[in-house]
């Protein structure tokens, strides 16, 4: 699914999103209405935020919801 699909899917549910892209442990991205934008999980240990996202992320059919 795109990534509009993939994030609505995830907040109702209470989740993250990841893409197909980066199987078999993709990173975890959660999504804010927060200053801290988008909450990456790289390892489902540590956490970064502001996440940047490419032209190619923002167009991908590859996204699903995760965690």
């Amino acid at each position: 699914m795109n990534i509009s699909e993939a994030a609505k899917q995830a907040q109702k549910e209470g989740r993250g999103i990841a893409r197909h892209r980066d199987d078999p442990r993709p990173p975890m991205f959660i999504a804010t209405n927060t200053t801290a934008g988008v909450i990456i999980l790289p390892d489902y240990k540590n956490a970064n935020i502001n996440w940047q996202p490419t032209l190619d992320d923002l167009v991908a059919n590859d996204w699903f919801v995760t965690g």
